[in-house]
């Protein structure tokens, strides 16, 4: 069940070090989108403080103050790390974005977020003994009916909490600092991701009175369509109503410099908006006689709503010009609808020249882009007059393969013998690569012929234009940019084709036929390295071998920027020789659906077999066997059967029907 947690701020009534009552509290929070989360702490104690007598503590799913800590001292403190009085610390996210980090004083992996919290503890805190100054967590739900956080749902999950100033001594033994509205809420609650402009600007408590527009943001571009926004605002110290009731006052206020009713209450106001509008909202506080107080406190916010998108388009078809052994060229058709609204620019990055129907003057047709060469993909980007239109995408092109007849060779010719699928030195979408080897005596033109990743059907791609030298190698990968692949020579670049790491496979084809295929199996049988290539046995190329896991190792060579593999050489791994002579099994019915397979040798000795699933996970073990294993507990599936007999092993594909 999840919990809701509340914020719950507890002073020492014993002395630290430095001989001061302690003050410390959170003072901002938020969970934003993506990374962008911080934390920050006030120092309000009157004296400077050495922060390495505190320690973060963190806590996920189901901790509350009187539970455990899963993360004690999560963030300690260097020694000397002093926070002056009046200051702030501020603890982000890694990854947050630039204008959070500048603001940063350290960063932390594990900013909460959903059912989590974070405690400011005293240094040396264990998952059961620890003193809290301040705790803060996610208050997933609406803590009372009167509850509205800037006009959104979901309570305070992903907003940005700012303590109010007018807190001037949260209340130790109050356990619902939210409250169930937002008038009685120690916390201003504001929209995810914002609040970024007033980080490390915290300065404690103050009485003057205050007014600050929480939404929207100032600078908010409103999606088009939207017919209605609400300024969501926030009273701090001055009261507001009717005259005559006691009140400090009310509160005047404008839309694009217009008056508008007098606001008695701190409800939110909505307001009518239309496409392309752009809106200035300004609030002061006024006393009962509508004179504005002494000094001034006002808010501004500004804000526009985007114009519509009303250009969208369709599939991009492209269509060869010819199909021969050259490089051809290609034309691409893109329908659309919705045109004639607006003057728009298609750009092709100067690939191809443009034409067909022109969408600025068209309601609806289809646009060609003519005379761009195989091989070449290219982005379009559309994009309307900005004083009528919000277009701005993309359409990302792919060349087809133009290719003539396809030759193809035999099955087993073409062999794959060396896959890096994890590279360290740089990331996998630049790494990867996978070797190929002609093992004839004859170059091989591999125009036309297919990739497939074995587990997703929709990673194909089309060969145009690769020949393999006789008795030679050559490197396929996913970027042919030795600068920023992790430094590999790279023959073929192909797309649509991701390597996984822990289970996966490559199939080489041509019309129709398999040539040649490896699956690995998450280290059940084949080598599961990061930032090595796995390599096939130098005395075992041959498209059989090289379907079997125990016939591949981890290269040891580095290369490049660091990573370790022998892209486009003989491979450094060799078995050894008691591997290879083990005799021959064979596994019979395969597919099997009677739950049994026999297994035969023509060696003797005490057979032990292991099965795993395609995931690399063992689902049977039997150390002994009698030419008869059962499988009948197993589902339909493909398995990896290990044998062992006299110390040798080898692995065989079984098919459960």
């Amino acid at each position: 069940m999840n919990k809701l947690y509340f914020l719950i701020v507890t002073f020492l009534t014993s002395t630290v070090s430095f001989g001061q009552a302690t003050e410390l509290y959170f003072s901002m929070y938020a969970e934003g989108s993506s990374n962008n989360k911080f934390l920050e702490i006030y120092n309000g104690t009157g004296a400077d403080v050495d922060l390495s007598n505190y320690s973060i503590s963190y806590c996920n799913n189901g901790c509350d103050t009187t539970g455990e800590f899963d993360y004690p001292d999560n963030v300690t403190f260097a020694s000397g790390t002093t926070l002056a009085n009046g200051d702030v610390y501020v603890i982000a996210h890694p990854s947050a974005n630039a204008e959070i980090l500048a603001e940063a004083d350290t960063t932390f992996q594990y900013i909460s977020n959903g059912d989590d919290v974070m405690a400011l503890t005293q240094a040396g805190a264990t998952a059961n003994a620890y003193t809290i100054i301040d705790i803060i967590g996610d208050l997933q739900g609406d803590p009372g009916s009167g509850w509205a956080v800037a006009g959104v749902a979901n309570g305070t999950q992903d907003k940005t909490l700012t303590r109010k100033s007018s807190v001037c001594g949260p209340n130790p033994n109050e356990l619902g600092s939210f409250g169930t509205n937002t008038d009685d809420s120690e916390w201003i609650v504001g929209a995810i991701d914002s609040g970024v402009d007033e980080l490390g600007s915290y300065t404690g408590c103050v009485s003057d009175p205050a007014l600050n527009i929480i939404a929207p943001n100032d600078g908010d571009v409103i999606a088009a369509g939207t017919t209605s926004v609400d300024i969501t605002i926030a009273v701090q110290n001055f009261s507001v109503g009717n005259p005559g009731s006691g009140v400090d006052g009310h509160i005047h206020w404008t839309v694009n410099n217009t008056d508008q009713p007098m606001k008695y209450d701190t409800n939110n106001e909505s307001i009518t908006v239309t496409d392309g509008g752009s809106y200035t909202v300004y609030m002061q506080l006024v006393d009962d006689t509508d004179q504005p107080i002494t000094p001034a406190v006002n808010a501004t916010v500004t804000f526009t709503v985007a114009y519509p998108c009303d250009l969208q388009v369709g599939t991009a078809t492209t269509t060869c010009d010819a199909s021969t052994s050259q490089v051809d060229t290609y034309t691409t058709t893109i329908d659309f609808t919705g045109g004639n609204t607006s003057q728009y620019t298609i750009d092709t990055g100067g690939n191809g020249t443009v034409g067909g129907d022109n969408p600025s003057t068209v309601d609806s047709g289809t646009i060609t882009i003519t005379g761009v060469n195989e091989g070449v993909n290219f982005t379009v980007t559309f994009t309307g007059e900005s004083s009528n239109s919000s277009c701005n995408f993309i359409q990302n092109i792919t060349s087809p393969a133009c290719v003539g007849s396809v030759t193809c060779a035999n099955e087993g010719d073409i062999i794959i013998t060396e896959i890096m699928q994890n590279p360290n030195a740089v990331n996998d979408s630049y790494g990867e690569y996978f070797e190929i080897y002609n093992i004839t005596s004859s170059p091989i033109d591999m125009q036309g012929w297919i990739i497939k990743d074995e587990a997703t059907a929709s990673e194909t791609h089309t060969i145009s234009a690769l020949v393999i030298p006789a008795n030679g190698y050559a490197v396929l990968g996913l970027n042919s940019d030795s600068a920023i692949n992790g430094g590999v020579s790279v023959d073929y670049q192909y797309s649509n084709i991701s390597l996984g790491n822990s289970t996966d496979g490559i199939i080489i084809e041509c019309n129709g036929t398999t040539i040649d295929e490896v699956i690995w199996d998450n280290g059940a049988t084949f080598p599961d390295p990061t930032g090595a290539s796995m390599e096939l046995s130098t005395n075992a190329m041959n498209a059989t071998d090289n379907n079997d896991g125990v016939n591949w190792g981890t290269s040891t060579t580095p290369f490049g920027d660091g990573d370790l593999g022998t892209p486009g050489e003989a491979n450094d791994y060799t078995l050894s020789a008691s591997s290879l002579t083990i005799s021959e099994f064979n596994i019979y019915p395969n597919p099997t659906s009677n739950g049994k397979v026999t297994i035969t040798t023509s060696n003797t000795g005490a057979i032990s077999a292991k099965v795993y699933d395609i995931l690399g996970k063992q689902v049977i073990h039997a150390p002994a066997i009698n030419n008869s294993l059962d499988v009948s507990e197993l589902k339909p599936g493909l398995y990896i059967v290990k044998l062992i007999q006299n110390g040798n092993s080898v692995t065989k594909k079984l098919v459960v029907k």
